[in-house]
């Protein structure tokens, strides 16, 4: 299984940056959804190279604790 990782940086002005790796075509943007919801409006895009391979299929669990 491909290794996928979020590399995500809050910047003092609040604005906050997310880089997906591992991830194969548009199955990237489901996995950026998670953190839209939580940070709020996009104001900017760029795909990598990753994004224009061929679509794989991805399963999110996701966990939330209190």
């Amino acid at each position: 299984m491909p290794q996928r990782e979020f590399d995500i940086t809050i910047r003092p002005d609040g604005t906050v940056e997310v880089h997906v790796q591992g991830y194969k075509g548009r199955s990237c943007l489901d996995a950026v959804k998670v953190f839209q919801e939580i940070v709020g409006e996009l104001r900017e895009r760029r795909e990598t190279a990753e994004f224009y391979e061929p679509d794989e299929q991805v399963r999110h669990n996701l966990d939330q604790r209190l």
